[in-house]
């Protein structure tokens, strides 16, 4: 295969995409930060570009700089994360931690320079540091994302809590886990099985070729990933009822006291339950737990009780004593009240129905 002919296909790729994001309409800093995720992958391309072109020589100082480039990705794709929850980047001291990478790696680079014979050993220490980013970043994107929903633990679920805005970063999450699976083959293959690392490439640009077009697909299937300049950006930028006393620490901790009932007591389990009876339960008023949903979560108290009911109606059908159940039957289990909104809310929670979720259990 003529690799540097793939990576001028895989480029035409990104660049159309940033492209895209250079539109006034997309200029919000949840799609300045996608655009660098981007510029990123260019950057990975230019360098495989010129290392098969021979321009760079294995023995020379240039294949060191892919690290840091591949060091930057998955910390910008947790502020990309950071961004579209906040609508913002939020630093701290804790916020230095990110940097502790590019300062071994600058500490490697430095020794890396006043040796011949150790390249190779310094640069594979190095890349090894930099690939082990791509699966600590995931979970660190988890956590935060739990973090901001008030949810104890980390799991998948947290992704249904705004689907439509949360499905690119769920992508770029899963993406990254099975980049660090390549790139840790990539990385230490070739110290068993030599020219392996021809292979290797080829694996790894397909990937990248595959992440462009799975963004694609993402972006075009649901366009609310891209966020519009006219749009309030950031799931958690809480914005207030007119004339409103309720703040964002008050309905952050309404979150928390909504979410530890929730789970605790399950009154989603009731099929009558509503925001009247469920403010009572809470001892919130319903215009407060409204106001709440509505301002911090981007989400409707139906929506809210529903995406409980679907993870119910999931956790159910794994269950060996529910296995003879019908699927309506399991709906009614985890609070239901009919068909119709069971399936409706199943659809739009996990954008499948009933039966293609049981059967893909199965």
């Amino acid at each position: 295969m003529n690799i540097p002919y793939l990576i001028l296909f895989c480029s035409a790729q990104i660049i159309g995409l940033i492209l895209i994001l250079l539109r006034k309409k997309f200029r919000t800093l949840p799609n300045f930060i996608l655009k660098l995720i981007f510029i990123n992958i260019i950057f990975h391309y230019v360098y495989y570009y010129f290392f098969y072109k021979g321009f760079i020589a294995l023995d020379s100082n240039w294949p060191y700089s892919v690290v840091p480039i591949a060091t930057m990705a998955p910390m910008v794709v947790y502020y990309y994360v950071m961004s579209v929850l906040y609508g913002k980047l939020k630093f701290t001291k804790v916020s230095l931690l990110h940097l502790l990478p590019f300062a071994i790696n600058g500490i490697i680079f430095i020794l890396y320079l006043n040796t011949n014979s150790l390249k190779s050993t310094y640069l594979l220490i190095a890349k090894n540091i930099l690939v082990s980013l791509y699966l600590i970043y995931p979970f660190l994107i988890l956590k935060m994302i739990g973090n901001f929903y008030q949810i104890k633990g980390m799991s998948l679920s947290i992704f249904s809590y705004n689907k439509k805005r949360t499905s690119l970063i769920k992508l770029l999450c899963f993406m990254m886990s099975l980049h660090f699976v390549i790139l840790e083959i990539k990385t230490n293959l070739p110290l068993l099985v030599s020219g392996s690392e021809a292979t290797m490439d080829i694996i790894n640009l397909s990937f990248l070729m595959l992440l462009g077009y799975a963004i694609s697909y993402v972006i075009v299937s649901e366009p609310r990933t891209l966020h519009l300049s006219t749009e309030k950006v950031g799931l958690g930028g809480f914005k207030k009822y007119d004339k409103s006393k309720l703040t964002r620490e008050l309905a952050e901790r309404n979150v928390i006291k909504m979410n530890q009932i929730m789970e605790s007591e399950k009154p989603y389990l009731d099929p009558e339950l509503n925001l009247s009876s469920f403010s009572q339960q809470c001892n919130i008023s319903s215009h407060e737990i409204s106001e709440t949903m509505n301002g911090l979560m981007n989400q409707s108290f139906n929506d809210y009780i529903n995406n409980y009911r679907v993870e119910e109606f999931k956790r159910l059908s794994k269950l060996e004593s529910y296995k003879n159940y019908t699927i309506l039957a399991l709906a009614f289990e985890a609070g239901f009240k009919s068909k119709a909104t069971f399936n409706a809310a199943f659809k739009k929670f996990t954008n499948k129905t009933p039966s293609q979720f049981l059967k893909e259990l199965d």
